[in-house]
């Protein structure tokens, strides 16, 4: 026999439940309150069903788009980690201020500059902080500048100066990024962003401004 005490321990829960999530019932507590209403109804005046079912097939709605949207996010998360397997041996842009030779000796990026500059000028510094190569770029107009120095001894051979920091000198910029080869790609098991592994060090996905 169902007594006032279902209906005030259905109705608490339907009241807990619109606490946690914001005013509105869930599927589960809404089930509940009805089943506790249904139950105590007046057998000469039952209760109107339609809007119950109505209100149940919405929730169903609901719950089978939630179900979806799971699904897709899930693979789209797979086909992003299987692109970038793709990614291996290529070249990525990616933010910072430090570059990379590639394997002709070439260190290569870009920054947007903010306004124009009359006398611009890159300096690539070792982690001693001393500079082993400026570049002058002279008189510049706002926006993207590309830079590149092939790091060459006299016999046209690669220099061995790893990492440098890259310093731009004579002007605001913003954006500035390096490219750098992606030696491998890190595939979570928990379907979690992919991670490019590159001689820089570890990026996501995200990081990537573009490939070539």
């Amino acid at each position: 026999m169902t007594t006032i005490t279902d209906i005030a321990s259905a109705t608490a829960d339907a009241s807990r439940t619109r606490s946690l999530s914001g005013g509105n019932l869930d599927q589960a507590a809404f089930l509940r309150l009805m089943t506790a209403q249904l139950k105590m109804q007046d057998p000469f005046k039952p209760l109107d069903s339609n809007g119950m079912v109505a209100q149940m097939a919405q929730f169903s709605t609901v719950a089978g788009i939630e179900e979806m949207n799971d699904s897709l996010k899930k693979l789209y998360e797979n086909n992003r980690i299987g692109d970038a397997s793709s990614w291996l041996g290529r070249n990525v842009l990616l933010p910072g201020n430090v570059a990379i030779p590639n394997e002709a000796g070439q260190y290569a990026g870009e920054f947007t500059l903010t306004a124009p500059a009359k006398d611009l000028s890159i300096d690539f510094l070792n982690d001693r902080g001393e500079i082993v190569q400026s570049i002058e770029l002279g008189k510049q107009e706002a926006g993207p500048i590309i830079f590149e120095w092939d790091a060459l001894d006299e016999n046209g051979k690669p220099l061995d100066l790893g990492a440098l920091k890259v310093r731009v000198n004579g002007g605001v910029i913003s954006g500035l990024s390096s490219w750098s080869k992606v030696n491998a790609v890190q595939s979570p098991t928990d379907g979690a962003n992919a991670r490019l592994i590159t001689s820089r060090g570890e990026f996501w996905l995200s990081d990537a401004i573009r490939l070539r």
